[in-house]
């Protein structure tokens, strides 16, 4: 079975890949509460996600095995790139809250859509119709205002790291989406195996970034840009606990929907889904405000109408594309 790509493809295995980016937008939700729990709690988060992301790979590997050849998945030049990605798109998001609420951070990468689309027009000959087109602008159009609203000392700051993250984004999900272990995956532990050994990968790239950081933070006084984690936030217990119980399992189902649904709607259509994360996000927030798990932070209701200007792009542009896939 070959795409429109030339590249070969087995059938399709598990979900629809439609369902598979919803629940991928449920989940990335979910994610956003365990954040605040685990920050609530005293954890490090870059770290928190270093851990989960380890314990992730681990529980996908005593899954599905290692295979046949599993150095060959690690050494394969899009697992690099999806674990450095991962790494980088953290530390620019991490930056991005710095400057902008978390409300307004998760609106601003909706500009991971047209940086998608313009990758993949560029990188994929893949085709943009004038549909697809005023989808895009429908979809720029309710993110500019948040910029436009900021204070002048950060906007432009916040409009690099906005678009730094977007761009990360679609590189990481046209990696998955390219990996050729993960398109030729027949079955559902194929594919669990794949993601687990690519999610190790990323371990790997985070782990061999932070800690020689932190180090030098620690012991040779480089500055850590409120960035790098201190040593000791490594043996915090309850972070290594939250990891494992809530950060992992969330992590397990993100990175395999994400290699999962890639492969079968291509990755613009993946990325355009998460116009629907910050309505997600919001419901997430407000039943677990309700449940007194998290305290929820003020939220600006006009911007309800950015994220429902957003959503409504994004219709048009999948409509547009209907038929590329």
């Amino acid at each position: 079975m070959s795409n429109r790509d030339g590249m070969h493809t087995a059938k399709p295995v598990g979900l629809n890949g439609w369902i598979e980016a919803g629940l991928f937008v449920v989940a990335i939700s979910i994610l956003n509460i365990i954040y605040a729990v685990a920050s609530a709690a005293g954890a490090n988060v870059i770290v928190f996600v270093l851990y989960s992301t380890a314990f992730a790979s681990v529980g996908m590997l005593l899954i599905s095995g290692l295979g046949t050849a599993p150095l060959e998945v690690i050494r394969s030049v899009q697992s690099w790139l999806y674990g450095i990605a991962s790494i980088a798109m953290e530390g620019a998001y991490f930056l991005l809250l710095s400057t902008v609420s978390p409300a307004e951070a998760s609106l601003t990468v909706r500009l991971t859509i047209p940086a998608s689309l313009l990758m993949g027009w560029l990188m994929f000959s893949r085709p943009l119709s004038r549909l697809t087109l005023l989808g895009t602008l429908i979809v720029i159009a309710a993110v500019v205002p948040v910029f436009w609203f900021l204070p002048e000392p950060t906007r432009f700051v916040a409009f690099v790291l906005a678009m730094t993250c977007a761009v990360i984004a679609a590189v990481k999900t046209f990696a998955s989406e390219f990996h050729p272990q993960n398109r030729a995956a027949r079955t559902v532990i194929d594919k669990l195996r794949v993601t687990g050994l690519v999610v190790l990968a990323t371990t790997i790239v985070g782990t061999a970034v932070l800690v020689p950081l932190s180090l030098l933070s620690e012991f040779a006084g480089v500055p850590s840009f409120g960035i790098v984690p201190p040593l000791g936030a490594y043996w915090h217990l309850p972070t290594v606990l939250l990891a494992i119980g809530l950060g992992a399992p969330v992590l397990v189902a993100m990175n395999y929907l994400t290699f999962s649904s890639a492969v079968k709607i291509t990755t613009e259509n993946f990325l355009a889904t998460s116009a629907f994360t910050p309505l997600g996000a919001l419901v997430a927030q407000i039943l677990a405000a309700w449940c007194g798990i998290i305290v929820v932070p003020p939220f600006d209701p006009w911007l309800l109408v950015l994220i429902a200007l957003g959503i409504f792009g994004v219709m048009i542009l999948i409509r547009g594309r209907r038929g590329i896939t």
